[in-house]
């Protein structure tokens, strides 16, 4: 007879979501049954569990080689973790539970032993963040997913939040990989031609906490901008407005002028910038634009601003400054966003920033080259400002979710700004609160003029190119070294590199393509492409320019 167990029982009523666990011995090891579900047979749970492992194994997609890390749902009595664990000793498990009351259960009859138990997680959001950080941003292989065919009888809702949350994520990531690869090159080409602009100019990630808190409001080029952007005219001194280059004469148009002008585009973008007298004539004499490092070198010859540069990756951003860089979805609006967050600024107000289609059009009036599309082949339906639902696209949509977990990660450092979505329509960010701008802006309380970020970041330091191009030397003679140790003996040249990558974050960019492995052709190839990066960077620096 099975063995019903209630952990519960001693303790008054079960909490809600807990259920009858029922632990049924056999012969070969204790089966389980939740809510009515079979989780494991009593037959033979290890056999069961190896048969149903080596199948999900067999679909899975990492590119080779083993899985780092195993996403599985549902902890059972431990037959398919323990299994995992013998085909892969060093893969990480990581385990959500539905059932926060199983846990006890677990703890008194799993199978597994004490240094193969997995990291169990109870709580959604925190599950949430662990799949962003390793979907998204894991450099490994893509994680192998399970889920128990008795525990998707068992908790079949949460079973499909748990596949639609990592269905999410690797829609985002092939956004992101689509983008690195169309861009990566382009950018790396951009950081060439501007590696010397970093000796010259000021890197506004130095500006990190220098500032008193005040209102931040970032603004995208979304169509609602022209329905609600000329309430902006009324923030003053009483905050500071961040705006994407594409927002620039929108803005202008509705008589707003932004503190911030931001630019991240590896393709020529400066036509967003190039000003009529009209327009250069209502712009603020101490406007900053703001061009990421790996940006377009058009967008740096842009007239009528005061200059700044920040870095989009690790990197970049260690070899030419102090190792600061600017984390963004995607897009210049939530570079915005990013940068008032790293500034310390409060609240963080989302002006414009639809990240959808209102009817046909994706960009506000008056916006260069603005879109009207009609066919969008990539179109989805998102949760929309309101409770209402609006047209988005996939790539939109990923930085959303940047946003959304964004929001995640402040409000679970306990402290952290007000989040607020002003925009007047499009897509919900979940963790932004939806205030319309009118109220905002009449409810901003009187700062004192103590700071303007065009005078305090010419006060910002800058590398020496003395010293900068000593250490593109080196790094040119590590590659030298390399390329001979890749002649005599590929396997350790490989090692090498890698050692090196994670002491220089940009040896280890541009390293990444020759550590993918392949023949060792390809590997000399890859090492001559990062050599040349650092010869150009070197020419640049002696070559310099005209701002």
């Amino acid at each position: 007879m099975p063995e019903t167990l209630n952990p519960f029982a001693a303790q008054g009523p079960a909490p809600a979501g807990s259920q009858q666990i029922q632990v049924v011995p056999g012969a070969r090891g204790p089966g389980l049954l939740l809510r009515g579900a079979t989780i494991h047979g009593a037959d033979d749970p290890a056999a069961e569990a190896a048969s149903w492992v080596k199948e999900v194994v067999g679909r899975w997609q990492g590119g080779g080689g083993a899985p780092e890390l195993a996403l599985v749902f549902g902890l059972g009595l431990g037959w398919h973790l323990r299994r995992i664990k013998e085909l892969y000793p060093g893969i990480r498990v990581v385990v959500f539970e539905p059932d926060r009351g199983f846990l006890e259960t677990f703890g008194k009859y799993n199978v597994l032993a004490r240094a193969d138990e997995p990291q169990i997680i109870t709580d959604t959001a925190e599950f949430d963040r662990l799949v962003s950080r390793e979907v998204v941003y894991s450099e490994g292989p893509f994680p192998l997913l399970m889920i128990t065919p008795g525990y998707q009888l068992a908790f079949p809702l949460e079973a499909r939040r748990f596949m639609d949350r990592v269905g999410e994520e690797v829609s985002r990531l092939r956004v992101i990989v689509k983008t690195r690869k169309a861009t990566v090159s382009a950018f790396m080409d951009n950081l060439v031609e501007n590696a010397w602009l970093a000796t010259r100019l000021p890197d506004l990630m130095l500006l990190k906490g220098r500032f008193m808190p005040r209102p931040a409001f970032a603004v995208g080029a979304g169509p609602s901008l022209t329905q609600n952007g000329a309430l902006l005219r009324g923030v003053g001194d009483r905050g500071l407005v961040i705006a994407a280059a594409a927002a620039l004469k929108p803005l202008l148009r509705l008589g707003v002028s932004p503190d911030i002008v931001l630019v991240i585009e590896s393709s020529d973008t400066s036509r967003f910038l190039r000003l009529t007298d009209g327009e250069r004539a209502a712009l603020k004499p101490d406007t900053v634009l703001a061009a990421a490092a790996g940006s377009h070198p058009a967008h740096f010859r842009a007239g009528g601003f005061r200059k700044a540069l920040f870095h989009l990756t690790g990197g970049e951003a260690q070899l030419l400054s102090q190792g600061y860089f600017l984390p963004q979805g995607g897009n210049a609006g939530t570079a915005c966003f990013a940068l008032a967050y790293v500034w310390g600024l409060s609240p963080l107000v989302l002006v414009g920033q639809d990240q959808a289609y209102l009817g046909p059009q994706l960009h506000a009036e008056g916006t260069v080259d603005s879109l009207v599309e009609t066919d969008r082949p990539d179109a989805i339906r998102i949760p929309g400002i309101g409770g209402t639902a609006v047209e988005s696209n996939t790539g939109l949509a990923a930085s959303v979710n940047w946003l959304v977990e964004a929001a995640s990660l402040i409000r679970s450092k306990g402290r952290g700004p007000r989040l607020i979505n002003s925009s007047a329509q499009g897509a919900a960010v979940r963790g932004f609160e939806e205030i319309p701008l009118e109220a905002v802006v009449r409810g901003l309380p009187p700062q004192p003029r103590t700071w303007r970020v065009a005078e305090i970041m010419e006060s910002l330091p800058r590398p020496s190119a003395r010293e900068l191009r000593g250490d593109l030397k080196q790094m040119s003679a590590i590659l030298t070294q390399a390329r001979q140790l890749v002649h005599r003996n590929v396997q350790r040249a490989l090692v090498e590199m890698m050692n090196i990558s994670k002491v220089s974050a940009f040896m280890g960019e541009l390293l990444a393509p020759a550590l993918a492995g392949g023949n060792r052709q390809g590997i000399l190839r890859n090492i001559a492409w990062a050599d040349g990066v650092i010869l150009k960077m070197l020419a640049s620096l002696e070559r310099g320019g005209e701002l």
